[in-house]
């Protein structure tokens, strides 16, 4: 997700975000209530209503959840790379506190078992106590919640492992910053099965094309295949948010199976096949920047 340790503003009803990799980007928010604010070993936490977003989870003073447009980003995180493995029995999710992400993984049938990696125990009771239709499955029987570190996890996990990785991480910034390493992408390369998908949410393509060109660019020393796809968070700095696709052999698009789509369908809001096809066309310009 966002960033961690910005610089926050407060004022008596509005909350100003910067981003620690971009002093230029701002938003600024209406807050209606808060409802928790705490600074962990880790990061600083903040849960908060406003009348356009609802409730809102901030690490580090910026933005990581609301209401209102979590599912652009949970759903598209999780489903694009899960209808695109043919067969993804066993998921690991790196972060995502909020579970937003597990909740979506869930849901697939074919799914086994869904082990989360979340460094922050704050942030799981935070969001269970103030977004409870976000963090909704850390009790379903396929989900193993795992109170630790992420890199440690992947560099202790056995071999060919897991056939999807999912990195719901904040930006490179505090202990974000291991989680965009060349060495943090072999060690989930050698965990992932010989069909397996890696998907790290990859940063503003608005903002930050060059970082996100960046990931492209360690991802390929790894991976046989990289393409990356964009979803709409307006809450996040430019509402363009880039994921990043690395396979060791599955299309993002071709082979889908418009049936086992079909199948979920009454339980999706954002994601739906035309719309998982359409996120990987770029602007020529993004595309031939990303592209290395």
């Amino acid at each position: 997700m966002l960033s961690s340790s910005p610089s926050k503003e407060k004022t008596m009803a509005k909350i100003v975000f910067r981003d620690p990799l971009n002093r230029n980007t701002v938003t600024e928010h209406t807050v209606s209530e808060w409802l928790f604010s705490q600074e962990t070993p880790y990061q600083q936490v903040d849960v908060f209503r406003t009348p356009e977003f609802g409730t809102v989870l901030a690490l580090g003073g910026v933005i990581n959840v609301s209401e209102r447009d979590e599912i652009g980003y949970h759903e598209m995180l999780a489903h694009v790379p899960l209808f695109a493995h043919p067969n993804p029995r066993r998921v690991l999710i790196i972060g995502g506190g909020d579970g937003g992400t597990l909740r979506e993984v869930v849901k697939h049938p074919q799914v086994e078992e869904a082990v989360m990696v979340e460094i922050d125990e704050v942030v799981v009771e935070q969001c269970k106590k103030h977004l409870p239709q976000v963090a909704s499955a850390f009790d379903h029987p396929k989900a193993e919640l795992i109170i630790g570190d992420g890199l440690a996890y992947v560099n202790d996990a056995p071999d060919a492992s897991f056939d999807v990785i999912l990195v719901d991480s904040t930006d490179p910034v505090d202990a974000g910053v291991v989680l965009f390493t060349p060495e943090f992408y072999a060690a989930c390369h050698r965990v992932l099965r010989a069909d397996g998908i890696l998907v790290p949410q990859s940063d503003s393509i608005v903002y930050q094309p060059a970082r996100v060109a960046g990931v492209g660019k360690m991802l390929r020393e790894q991976f046989e295949r990289v393409d990356f796809y964009t979803s709409i968070v307006p809450t996040y700095p430019g509402s363009l948010w880039a994921f990043a696709f690395a396979s060791k052999g599955p299309h993002p698009v071709e082979g889908l199976d418009s049936e086992r789509i079909s199948s979920l369908d009454a339980q999706l809001s954002y994601y739906h096949e035309d719309l998982h096809r359409a996120a990987f066309a770029l602007p020529k310009y993004l595309r031939d920047q990303l592209r290395g």
